[in-house]
């Protein structure tokens, strides 16, 4: 039923969004406004109405200030109480660290109590009773147990980084100033948690420093440890070229891995990024997503103990079953204490998102061919040359708009951005054209090239300056 709108606002109403009309609405006590409008109908002149309103406006009024009033009191009264509790709770907690320190445990209700001030020890009594204390005790002392230990542990924690500090970044360091450049070696977490060095890092006594003996020790197992590592890693690398098609079936070797036509695309880039980027031997394993700095999952078993099984993803978690977390197995609990340390390094997850790239293969053996240079070129000899290629292509633009141009390097020559998957083809232009003889208005002509029309033309050393200068007024893009 609709009431006027003069008696509405007599009485506390409010204003409400009505999620299926979308509108908004006056909220009010239907009851209450419904015998001030029958009231209302009973007065008969205009001025008694006139003067009825303003009565009952003048009524409501003063009873929403006295409302507002009781509230406030209300509301004064318990944060009074409040402020009651709160010191007689600090009062009964500073009671309850005096008993402990009495039996020892100072510290470690000092911490307790400062990261649980409600806990529930803690009544509103305005002391602690004898009492109170003799059913407090049984119960409390677990808990200083519990914190005894973390004490504990933060200071095996610290022992333990001291030694990483003073031995093992040292003797990593060395490792990495002894081999040549570009050489593969294992992250100083890698080499934290291998047998010789965790065994002294985390189990010789921590109230003592290492001897010299022991370190030196460790440190000469060093160069065979980065070889074992080196070994485990390029292994991997090599089962994935044995699951590419180019390779299916075939007998692989670790010099296919320096090859220039042997390239590997991220597939987590992939769906991040929208391309898989180009990567070569080495550097494929020192990829970023190789070496995520998410927190690993920690499997803790012995030494005598066989290794855990994988972690068992749930049907809400298909999406970690292609991107596991890194699982590092610790034979003690101490060894924590290493990956805390030396988490920035990044915890090694495996080459499940590194795949073979077939395509890119295809792509740089029709360069190669094309450049007349050897199918067995190096990536370091491509590095070293740095071949550039000019590719005119029509996928580059618009058929109806002028053609452009594009330069890239060598590895972004077989798998440009935009053409994931095409089949490039590469010709080498004669010595004598010049690249400002190309009209960028000028279509493309097909001159026996199929589906891909793309010119290429290696740039040596001598004239690269000299190109880039003829091109300086071309506005093409270098990549």
């Amino acid at each position: 039923m609709d009431y006027d709108e003069k008696i509405i606002r007599i009485t506390p109403s409010y204003l409400f969004a009505n999620p299926r009309s979308l509108q908004a609405e006056t909220r009010y006590h239907t009851k209450t406004v419904a015998a001030l409008a029958d009231e209302h109908e009973r007065v008969q002149s205009p001025k008694a109405k006139r003067t009825w309103l303003e009565e009952k406006k003048r009524f409501w009024r003063d009873r929403m200030k006295h409302v507002t009033a009781c509230n406030d009191a209300l509301n004064l009264e318990g944060r009074k109480q409040e402020v009651r509790r709160q010191k007689i709770r600090e009062r009964v907690v500073e009671r309850i660290k005096e008993k402990s320190t009495e039996l020892g445990w100072g510290r470690e209700a000092e911490r307790y109590f400062k990261e649980n001030p409600m806990i529930n020890f803690v009544h509103l009594n305005p002391t602690l009773t004898n009492d109170e204390w003799t059913k407090i005790e049984p119960d409390l002392i677990p808990l200083m147990e519990k914190e005894r230990e973390l004490f504990r542990q933060q200071e095996i924690g610290e022992h333990i980084r001291q030694r990483i500090n003073k031995w093992l970044k040292p003797a990593h360091t060395a490792l990495i100033l002894s081999q040549p450049p570009n050489e593969l070696n294992p992250s100083i977490l890698d080499l934290s948690l291998s047998d010789e060095w965790r065994t002294h890092l985390c189990t010789e006594a921590f109230n003592e420093d290492l001897t010299e003996s022991l370190v030196e020790a460790a440190s000469a197992q060093i160069p065979e440890i980065a070889k074992a590592w080196r070994k485990d890693r390029i292994e991997q690398l090599l089962e994935v070229v044995r699951n590419s098609k180019t390779y299916s079936g075939q007998e692989v070797t670790e010099d296919i891995l320096h090859l220039s036509s042997t390239i590997f695309r991220c597939t987590k880039c992939e769906d991040y990024y929208g391309h898989g980027g180009v990567h070569t031997f080495p550097h494929t394993l020192v990829h970023a997503c190789n070496h995520p700095h998410d927190l690993p999952i920690i499997q803790f078993a012995p030494r005598h103990l066989p290794a855990p099984p994988p972690p068992n993803y749930g049907p809400y978690e298909a999406d970690r079953r292609f991107d596991p977390d890194p699982v590092i197995r610790l034979y003690r609990k101490e060894e924590m204490h290493v990956v805390a340390a030396l988490k920035y390094a990044g915890m090694w997850s495996g080459l499940n998102h590194i795949v073979f790239d077939d395509a890119a293969h295809e792509h740089m053996l029709t360069m190669l061919d094309t450049l007349g240079w050897s199918r067995e070129t190096s990536a370091a000899e491509m590095e070293e040359r740095q071949p550039y290629v000019e590719c005119l292509c029509e996928c580059y633009h618009n058929p109806a708009e002028r053609a452009s141009r594009k330069i890239f390097r060598w590895k972004k020559a077989p798998h440009p951005p935009g053409l994931k998957g095409h089949p490039g083809k590469i010709r080498v232009l004669a010595s004598e054209e010049r690249w400002l003889h190309y009209e960028k208005s000028v279509p493309l002509e097909e001159e026996g090239v199929e589906d891909h029309q793309t010119r290429g033309r290696n740039v040596d050393s001598d004239s690269g300056s000299e190109i880039i200068e003829d091109l300086s007024d071309l506005d093409s893009d270098f990549e």
